[in-house]
C-alpha cells in the first residue's frame, strides 16, 4: 500500500515554501498552518502534504536542477537529520500530553516513510545522482545515503514502535478538548469563510440533492438514482479500459477544452499542458491525478494515475477539465498584469470545481456517460460537507464516514478510504471545492439577474481571474462591484 499524491498535492506543495529558505522542519507542511491553534499532532503528521511527501519532491527537483544550485541544497539538506530528531522529540511530547494524531493517519504516514526508505536505498535511486561527473554529486549522494537514510529509518522505527500503539483511536476532532473550535478555525484558514455547522451541512445537502436530480435526468423511464448508481458501479467494475486509453481520453478532452475557451474567456492561455503518467510506485493508492506547474523547460502537466483504469474511466474527462482547462491550468497560466501569488484553497479549488460545471455549459463532455462521471464527482464533493462535520463535530467513526460515501457515491471502497483519511488529516480543506464553487455560482446568478441580457460570462470570468488568489469574501465583493458598474452603464 503506497499512499502519496492526490489531485491537490502539487498546488499545496507549491505554496508550502521552499526547502532552501530558513530552518528545515519535518512537520505536516502547509497543513500545520491550518492546525496551529489545535491541540493535535496533526500539526506534525500528514499523509497528504507532510515532510515525507514534500521532501521527496524537492529532492527530485534538486537532481534536475542546474549544478550551481546544488551547493545551497547540500547546506539545506544537511539539516534533515536534526529536523527529524526534533520531530521525534515533539511527537514524544504529544504522547505525554495525549495529543497523538489519529491512528488512520499514523498508519498511512508509516507506510509512506517505509516506501520512501525503499526508494532512497535502491540502486539508481531517483533521489541520487547517477554519475559523479555532476558537480557536488558525490557530496549530495553521501548526504542522502549516510545522513538522511539513517534519520528517516529512526523516524519510521519510532512511529511504529512507540507512537502507533498510543495513537488516537478516534478519527476526528470531536472528542478532543477544543475540537470544535479547532475544526472551525481550520475551515476558516483553508476557505477564508466562516460558515456555521448548519450552513456547511445545508450546502452539502443542497449539492447532493441537485446532483441526484441531474443524475436522474440522464436516465431512462423507470430509472431511479439508486438504479443509476448501481448501473454505474457495475460498469466501473466490468469495463476494460486500458491505461493508454485513459491517457488518450484525457488528452482529447483537454484538446476540446482549448479550442472552446475563447467562447467563455476574453483571454486564452498560450501555455501548453501535457498529460503524463504518474510514476508506477505512486499509483497503488493515490487518487486520480494532479496538476504540476511548468518547471524550467518542462511544460505544465496533468499527471494521471493509470492504475485501476476501469475505475478511473468514469471521471476521466471531468478530472481532466478540473486539473487542466478550464481548471487549474487555466487559472495558473491566465495572462494577468501581475503574477498571482499566495494560497487560498477556497478560490483555487472552488474555481477548479466550478470549471467542471463550466465544461458542461461549454458542451465539452463527449457522452452521457462522461456527464454522469461529472455528476458522480459532484456527489463525491458534496458528500464531504456531510462527512467532515460528521467526523470532526458529530463524532462519527471512520467506518460511518466510509459507509456514507459508499451509499452516496460510485467510488470504490479503496478510493473512499483514501479520501476519508484525507478528511481526518486535514480538517476543512476538502470543503474548499464546494464552498468556493457555490460562491462563484451564486454570485454569477446574482450578477446575471442584476445585469440582465447584457451579462457577459467572459467578463465575469475576468473579474474572478484577473486579480488572482485572494480571500473568497474579496472575490464576492469584486463580482458585486463589477455587476453594479455594468448595471449603471448606458444601454
Amino acid at each position: 500500500m503506497k499512499i502519496v499524491l492526490g489531485s491537490l498535492i502539487a498546488v499545496l506543495i507549491m505554496f508550502s515554501g521552499s526547502a532552501h529558505s530558513g530552518q528545515l522542519v519535518a512537520d505536516s507542511g502547509i497543513a500545520a498552518q491550518a492546525m496551529k491553534n489545535c491541540q493535535s499532532d496533526l500539526r506534525y503528521l500528514n499523509q497528504v502534504v507532510g515532510w515525507q511527501v514534500k521532501w521527496a519532491r524537492q529532492w527530485q527537483n534538486t537532481i534536475a536542477a542546474e549544478p550551481e544550485t546544488i551547493n545551497e541544497a547540500i547546506t539545506t539538506w544537511s539539516q534533515a537529520p536534526k529536523a527529524l530528531t526534533i520531530a521525534i522529540e515533539t511527537l514524544r511530547l504529544g504522547i505525554i500530553s495525549g495529543e497523538t494524531a489519529p491512528q488512520a493517519v499514523v498508519i498511512r504516514v508509516i507506510q509512506q516513510v517505509r516506501d520512501l526508505l525503499l526508494e532512497l536505498t535502491i540502486v539508481n535511486s531517483k533521489y541520487t545522482f547517477k554519475t559523479v561527473e555532476h558537480k557536488n554529486a558525490a557530496q549530495w549522494n553521501f548526504i542522502i545515503r549516510n545522513k538522511i537514510v539513517p534519520a528517516v529509518s529512526r523516524f519510521e522505527i519510532f512511529l511504529q514502535s512507540e507512537y502507533l500503539p498510543v495513537a488516537n483511536k478516534s478519527p476526528g476532532l470531536a472528542k478532543l478538548k477544543g475540537g470544535a473550535d479547532c475544526f472551525f478555525d481550520s475551515v476558516a484558514w483553508w476557505n477564508t469563510l466562516q460558515p456555521s455547522l448548519e450552513e456547511i451541512e445545508e450546502i452539502g445537502r443542497r449539492f447532493l440533492n441537485d446532483s441526484r436530480a441531474q443524475l436522474l435526468a440522464t436516465g431512462n423511464n423507470g430509472d431511479t438514482v439508486a438504479t443509476i448508481l448501481l448501473s454505474l458501479r457495475e460498469e466501473v467494475k466490468n469495463n476494460r479500459t486500458s491505461a493508454a486509453e485513459l491517457i488518450n481520453i484525457s488528452e482529447m478532452a483537454l484538446a476540446r477544452a482549448r479550442t472552446k475557451t475563447l467562447l467563455t474567456f476574453t483571454k486564452q492561455t498560450t501555455k501548453e499542458i501535457a498529460v503524463s503518467e504518474m510514476p508506477k510506485y505512486l499509483q497503488d493508492s493515490a487518487p486520480a491525478g494532479y496538476y504540476g506547474r511548468a518547471q524550467g523547460n518542462t511544460s505544465a502537466r496533468y499527471i494521471i494515475n493509470t492504475s485501476r483504469p476501469n475505475e478511473r474511466r468514469l471521471m476521466a474527462e471531468v478530472i481532466a477539465f478540473h486539473e487542466g482547462v478550464p481548471g487549474h491550468h487555466h487559472w495558473a497560466t491566465y495572462p494577468r498584469k501581475e503574477a498571482s501569488s499566495g494560497y487560498n484553497s477556497g478560490i483555487l479549488e472552488g474555481w477548479a470545481l466550478y470549471s467542471e460545471y463550466l465544461a458542461d455549459e461549454m458542451d465539452l463532455y463527449s457522452s452521457t456517460y462522461d456527464r454522469q462521471g461529472m455528476i458522480a464527482k459532484h456527489l463525491w464533493a458534496a458528500s464531504r460537507l456531510i462527512v467532515e462535520p460528521g467526523l470532526h463535530i458529530r463524532g462519527w467513526s471512520r467506518e460511518e464516514a466510509i459507509h456514507f460515501m459508499m451509499e452516496n457515491t460510485v467510488m470504490s471502497r479503496t478510493e473512499i478510504e483514501i479520501e476519508v483519511d484525507r478528511y481526518i488529516a486535514m480538517p476543512g480543506q476538502s470543503l474548499s471545492y464546494i464552498l468556493g464553487a457555490d460562491l462563484i455560482l451564486s454570485e454569477r446568478k446574482r450578477a446575471r439577474d442584476i445585469i440582465g441580457n447584457t451579462f457577459d460570462i467572459s467578463e465575469f470570468h475576468d473579474v474572478i481571474l484577473e486579480s488572482g488568489v485572494r480571500p473568497l469574501p474579496q472575490v464576492r465583493e469584486d463580482i458585486r462591484l463589477w455587476a453594479q458598474s455594468v448595471q449603471k452603464m448606458p444601454k
